[in-house]
């Protein structure tokens, strides 16, 4: 027995025993599976992208376990290319070994972890996926920008990609089994408060029911942050210089939304621009920070000119800084999947949430109140560009104001996060 095979006996128990794990296909299923199990009836594979910890394998095993209730378990194969491999079909050929079944003929569901980390996997796919119609496949990483390039450009019209966030603040309630809380929430107000002052810190699955904060940084900057800087982009990269990642990691979590000056940054580190340029692709690329750029409304352009950068999550903003305000602004910033914002003659709106060329402006602040000073940008942009609503998401009560042809919604930070089930997780 070659050491793949012996590879996939510990990772397939189900072949003998056919059942898998509680421990592996949790019970509780998250909003996405939902939609995995639509996107299975289709022949296209399924690809599933995340920042590590947020469940892709856990929703993996998860749909392994409804198969088991519909097909034979030896149909079903499970590598992780954590472990190394010379290519996808030596996996198949000791799966064929090992089970005596022909991938090249019979149905079977091929699911592949950390699929990203096997050089020239897209082309690989993509060979075996047209000349093997009964392959069913199911993909997994925790890379962004190299999965999405290396699929658009080998795996055209063969595959539904879904990007895998850590756990919105629905998901975490039901986790916490408090769904009654989300169906009266007019008279459990003072319970989703404190449940979302928990949840703010305790947004990856692992973490949930933790207790020990110290214990929670300590688990996202280990599991995580460290894991990916130390290990998976020197893995995936030649010349990765593992401190000034570091450096950048603190420099941009101690400071979520930081004006991203690649001159002043590169002179201050004493580094080439070059070489700044390619350590924040690393960190865009592992799910670490998002830049988000300036919106030009009456154009529907950006400009490159003054991005801004944030932590990828908020929560992980917690392992550098304790500054509320940014990390509130943070918070929205990564539940909203931002990717603009606007500024211009000194006048700023936090983030501008844009659905086919439709544009809500949206303000983030932490206070219980908004004055006339707070609303006057976005009044501003809203005139200016014949917008006729803007969202103040703060801490205050809820309610709508008009300002003549302008209507504002504020709403709750919790109440925002909960209107958003269905575009989270």
């Amino acid at each position: 027995m070659n050491e793949v095979q012996e590879i996939l006996q510990l990772l397939n128990p189900w072949w003998k025993t056919p059942e898998i794990s509680k421990d592996l296909a949790k019970p509780l299923k998250r909003e996405k599976f939902v939609r995995i199990q639509e996107l299975s009836n289709y022949r296209q594979a399924i690809i599933l992208s995340g920042l590590r910890r947020v469940g892709k394998s856990t929703l993996l095993y998860q749909k392994i376990e409804d198969l088991l209730k519909k097909t034979g378990p030896k149909n079903i194969l499970y590598f992780s290319f954590d472990k190394r491999v010379e290519n996808i079909i030596s996996v198949l050929e000791s799966y064929q070994e090992l089970t005596g079944k022909d991938y090249k003929k019979e149905k079977i569901f091929v699911f592949f972890d950390e699929i990203t980390r096997l050089g020239g996997w897209a082309n690989q796919i993509k060979i075996l996926y047209d000349a093997f119609p009964k392959i069913k496949f199911f993909l997994s990483s925790s890379s962004s920008i190299n999965l999405e390039e290396e699929a658009i450009k080998n795996l055209a019209g063969r595959y539904f990609l879904l990007n895998i966030k850590p756990l919105s603040f629905h998901e975490y309630l039901k986790l916490r089994g408090m769904e009654k809380l989300i169906k009266e929430t007019r008279l459990f107000e003072k319970e989703l408060k404190k449940e979302f002052d928990n949840y703010l810190l305790r947004s990856f699955p692992e973490t949930v029911d933790w207790k020990d904060e110290l214990a929670i940084k300590d688990y996202m900057r280990t599991t995580i942050l460290d894991k990916i800087i130390k290990s998976d982009l020197p893995d995936r990269f030649r010349g990765v210089n593992k401190s000034l990642l570091l450096t950048l990691i603190e420099l941009f979590y101690k400071q979520p939304g930081l004006y991203l000056d690649y001159d002043s940054i590169a002179k201050s580190l004493k580094i080439s621009k070059k070489t700044l340029f390619s350590h924040i692709y690393y960190l865009e690329f592992c799910y670490l920070i998002r830049k988000i750029k300036n919106f030009r409304p009456s154009t529907f352009s950006t400009t490159r000119k003054m991005q801004r950068v944030y932590p990828y999550w908020w929560s992980l903003a917690y392992c550098y800084s304790d500054d509320k305000d940014r990390i509130m602004e943070n918070l929205i910033a990564s539940v909203l999947d931002a990717k603009y914002y606007w500024r211009k003659d000194g006048k700023e709106v936090d983030f501008l949430n844009v659905i086919s060329r439709k544009i809500i402006p949206v303000e983030v602040k932490n206070a219980p109140t908004a004055d006339a000073g707070d609303l006057k940008n976005m009044l501003y942009f809203l005139e200016r560009n014949k917008i006729t609503k803007g969202v103040v998401v703060y801490q205050g009560e809820e309610k709508t104001e008009t300002f003549g042809k302008r209507k504002i919604q504020f709403i709750r930070f919790w109440k925002f996060l909960l209107s958003m089930k269905g575009d989270e997780g």
